[in-house]
């Protein structure tokens, strides 16, 4: 049983019995008793008024109630589901903080939406990855507070494409996460247009005290954004969808395949994941990309010759 349910149940336990004891709850969910009176402490931090009794155990403190929540059994299953997927993963603050207020939640919903959500839950797991992101990574705490205070940020960037170290001030205009990678939008002043920019390969980042106004577009007045089709073999157009490229669009059915249209800034934020399909991928456009896979691979040919 992981923590998240073990105070759910905890939780439910002090809500139905008047009093429970550190070692009947550590036999009932095979932990130790230190593992119980950190659980017990968890539960305090998030607002929870339970009472040590030496000697005797635990109780809720008399008068304290969680009126139920009408949330139907979808509402539960999917708070259940979000709260248990950003625990396995992620790490940091957040993840303690849903941990919180699902515990809060749960031991608030009426016992049959209560018992037929964790039914259904118990039948969905997540697999863990090797390596959680951290939200409280100081990367992502300085860029979330410029965007919301809207300052400028000053990066040394390590460019993919021409594997050069760039030095730049951005704008700062969302975050997005995509298979495993943190990603930077914002407006580059060297550039003079809208780009995305891995989070790895920023080497140093310092907000100043700098502050723009508003989100800006591209050099136009429109955010450019470079229009990819790629023609995948019908073999392997099932294990595309399953590792989509976060720039995808839209698709278009062929007798021996499928054309994938994908929306970005730069090219080279594509290159490599279409290397990677081999010869079962075909650029169809642009030229500048056709140009680039060629490049590559001509470079790959004379390392095995």
């Amino acid at each position: 049983m992981n923590r998240i349910d073990r105070l759910f149940a905890i939780l439910l336990n002090l809500q139905h019995k008047r009093r429970l004891r550190a070692q009947d709850l550590a036999g009932q969910f095979e932990v130790s008793k230190r593992t119980i009176y950190r659980d017990m402490s968890a539960l305090n931090q998030m607002g929870v008024p339970i009472a040590a009794m030496p000697g005797e155990g635990f109780e809720l403190v008399e008068g304290y109630y969680i009126p139920p929540l009408m949330f139907t059994e979808n509402e539960a299953v999917a708070m259940i589901l979000g709260s248990r997927l950003l625990s396995q993963q992620a790490a940091g603050s957040l993840t303690q903080g849903a941990e919180s207020a699902l515990a809060k939640i749960s031991v608030a919903l009426p016992e049959l939406v209560r018992a037929r959500a964790k039914a259904l839950t118990n039948i969905i797991s997540f697999i863990t990855p090797n390596l959680k992101f951290d939200l409280d990574d100081p990367q992502l705490i300085i860029i979330q507070r410029a965007i919301q205070e809207k300052r400028v940020i000053h990066i040394r960037y390590h460019g993919y494409q021409k594997d050069m170290i760039t030095e730049r001030d951005v704008e700062p205009h969302q975050l997005f996460y995509s298979d495993g990678i943190w990603y930077l939008e914002g407006y580059c002043r060297l550039r003079k247009d809208i780009r995305e920019f891995r989070l790895s390969r920023i080497e140093k980042m310092t907000a100043l005290t700098e502050t723009f106004f508003k989100k800006r577009a591209g050099k136009a007045g429109e955010q450019k954004r470079i229009e990819i089709r790629v023609r995948f073999s019908k073999n392997i157009v099932r294990w595309v969808r399953e590792r989509q490229h976060y720039g995808f669009q839209r698709e278009e059915n062929l007798p021996d395949g499928v054309v994938m249209t994908y929306d970005l800034h730069d090219v080279s934020e594509i290159t490599a994941w279409i290397l990677g399909w081999g010869d079962k991928a075909e650029v169809l456009s642009p030229d500048i990309l056709r140009k680039n896979l060629h490049e590559t691979a001509q470079k790959l040919a004379n390392l095995l010759t």
